[in-house]
């Protein structure tokens, strides 16, 4: 793919037709220097290619989303103290991906109580099968009161942009993880899978069917949660 300059850029002048790195020619139309030039079968209109090449930290995106936007109220102000999940349980939650990336891990939200429960976090595409999860054997709650709880997958996943759901299992009802509920003015949809008696029993369900994609949205039920890379 090629670019045409709106603007001088390095040792090109204005007009010019320059081929760049497909990061650098996104980033040079996205800010308005420059605009996709007509290729064989390719129409500028339809935006940038597919990308390619190594996908990494930074190439694409940020090293972190979330599934509701994170700000002074969502972190202080709402459910501070965070709500204890039913012991087993797993709490859906909706995640846009807007950008290619790889991810190392998930996370959730700390409350204030916290202790040593174990979490295994889940990851599902937009038809609710499972391709990703964390350590079955339950990563022990150990960040602190109101931080990021970040726990990685068992291997790192390169995931195209979408929509995905993430889940959150909890061993007992010690922790407190933070909910979104409705005066946070997002509202993802979300679900909970029926109680199940371990984690591995719980990896078992989640294998063996697709889950129920979640259509509608119940305050204090989606953790917030996030996507992360190392």
């Amino acid at each position: 793919m090629s670019v045409i300059l709106l603007r001088p850029y390095l040792s090109f002048a204005s007009g010019a037709t320059a081929t760049l790195p497909v990061s650098t020619e996104a980033s040079l139309v996205a800010q308005g220097l420059a605009t996709y030039a007509a290729v064989s079968g390719v129409n500028p209109a339809d935006g940038p290619p597919p990308v390619s090449g190594a996908i990494s930290v930074g190439s694409y995106g940020p090293a972190v989303v979330t599934n509701i936007p994170i700000g002074n109220v969502a972190l202080t102000g709402l459910e501070t103290n965070g709500v204890a999940q039913t012991a087993w349980n797993t709490n859906i939650t909706e995640m846009f991906v807007p950008f290619w990336a790889t991810w190392t891990g998930a996370a959730y939200l700390n409350g204030t109580g916290v202790g040593t429960n174990t979490a295994v976090l889940f990851l599902f595409n937009s038809n609710g099968v499972l391709i990703q999860w964390t350590a079955i054997a339950g990563t022990t709650n150990a960040a602190g009161a109101s931080v990021w709880e970040k726990v990685p997958f068992n291997v790192p996943v390169t995931l195209a942009p979408g929509r995905y759901f993430t889940g959150l299992s909890l061993s007992g009802t010690t922790v407190t993880p933070r909910h979104v509920v409705a005066a946070m003015g997002a509202e993802p949809r979300c679900a909970i899978i029926a109680t199940i008696t371990s984690h591995a029993a719980s990896l078992a369900v989640l294998q063996a069917a697709p889950i129920t994609v979640p259509t509608t949205y119940t305050t204090g039920v989606a953790p917030i949660m996030q996507l992360y890379a190392a």
